[in-house]
């Protein structure tokens, strides 16, 4: 019986791009990605995928939509995005897909605002999910849902990989964007905000990253975490860290387990690495 892979996927801002790099590497090896789990701009990034866009295809929409898609400023409330355009583009790009609807089985993480409590989406509107995920505290006013309010799941869990584990996967790779810090320089308030939120992240991944087997930690330090112009940097970045993990990846699909499905199924794709 083959092993189920799945993929967490961190929160980081706009470096969470490199994102979009882990997933193009593992598609060009053919691994399977039979679970994903993502939080903030890893749910944004997870959704799409598995609504079926290639990661090529995610890219060129990254780069080809602009700041008026994704944001929207009101008079400071509780953020200072309201998030409408935002919710619009994600529905958009997802098909106005359901969870049930996807290819590949999605988990979104977000933090329920009056509780503290994290909430994982795995029903419904694949869209909602996202917008609730990507509720970055103090840039998007926090997205009202069945009388709750959420906020980024990062402010819990960062990293999903308990998530992901829960939904069958036997092996987990992670995606950690928030391992290096920030050493460029912070100009604005979301770099401020986002900064704030890494160091944080940082402790709180601590304690979950021994639970995945492959860490990828992309080198997106010198980044700018709300820069619109660095994607190709940040795709770059999540390629080589991406391409440095494969053997690793492959060491751990290539099980006892695995070697007899491969055996009995020479048609399968990783027959022709070995």
């Amino acid at each position: 019986m083959l092993p189920k892979l799945g993929l967490a996927l961190g929160s980081g801002g706009l470096r969470g791009i490199a994102h979009i790099g882990v997933l193009k590497v593992l598609c060009k090896h053919q691994i399977p990605i039979d679970f994903i789990a993502g939080c903030s701009i890893g749910s944004l990034i997870g959704a799409l995928y598995a609504a079926g866009l290639e990661p090529e295809t995610i890219l060129k929409l990254a780069k080809t939509l602009k700041k008026r898609h994704w944001l929207d400023f009101v008079l400071p409330q509780m953020g200072l995005v309201s998030g409408e355009r935002a919710l619009a583009t994600i529905r958009l790009l997802t098909r106005q897909k359901t969870f049930a609807e996807l290819k590949t089985p999605l988990a979104v993480v977000a933090t329920e605002l009056n509780s503290g409590k994290e909430v994982i989406f795995t029903e419904g509107d694949v869209a909602k999910a996202v917008r609730a995920s990507i509720s970055v505290p103090g840039v998007f006013i926090p997205y009202a849902m069945d009388d709750r309010l959420f906020i980024d799941g990062a402010v819990i869990n960062p990293t999903p990989i308990d998530t992901v584990r829960n939904m069958g996967a036997d092996i987990v790779i992670a995606v950690d964007l928030a391992h290096a810090g920030t050493v460029c320089s912070i100009s604005n308030m979301f770099d401020v905000i986002i900064q704030s939120i890494d160091i944080m992240e940082r402790e709180l991944c601590k304690h979950r990253q021994p639970h995945c087997d492959v860490l990828i930690q992309p080198d997106v330090g010198t980044l700018s975490p709300s820069s619109f112009d660095t994607m190709d940097e940040c795709a770059l970045a999540g390629e080589l860290a991406a391409e440095a993990a494969i053997p690793q990846i492959k060491s751990y699909l290539m099980s006892q387990e695995y070697r007899s499905e491969k055996f009995e199924n020479p048609d399968h794709p990783f027959s022709i690495e070995y």
